[in-house]
């Protein structure tokens, strides 16, 4: 049986919303998307690639996230790949997590035993 994780990484790309394009307000996904446009409003979704043209103004929640643009806000994700391009401005919260050199990050980062599943924002609500 393959699980849930499997076929979403090796799954197509359900959705894509282009270099072109901004949104303003929340954004959920299902399945695997690639967001490569501007987005103010916080991003949520089960695999999300931000490509490098992405940028987001607001916080990032996913299972898992491949982190190409810049972002302004807090990553939180089962899993999560920063990527050489990637610059992020907020704290990045992960189970898994890979950094590419390169990549600018300001912020508190936590990962594998310190990663308790949300932020701390999250967790006083």
């Amino acid at each position: 049986m393959i699980k849930k994780k499997d076929k979403l990484e090796s799954g197509e790309i359900k959705s894509i919303l282009s270099e072109e394009l901004k949104i303003e307000g929340t954004v959920e996904t299902k399945g695997k998307v690639r967001i490569d446009g501007e987005i103010v409003g916080d991003v949520s979704g089960e695999f999300i690639i931000f490509g490098s043209s992405a940028r987001v103004k607001g916080n990032v929640k996913a299972h898992k996230v491949i982190f190409m643009g810049s972002l302004e806000g807090n990553l939180t994700a089962e899993e999560a790949e920063v990527k050489s391009t990637a610059k992020v401005r907020g704290n990045l919260y992960a189970k898994e997590l890979s950094i590419e050199r390169g990549a600018s990050i300001s912020g508190e980062v936590k990962s594998g035993e310190f990663y308790s599943g949300s932020s701390p924002e999250t967790q006083s609500q």
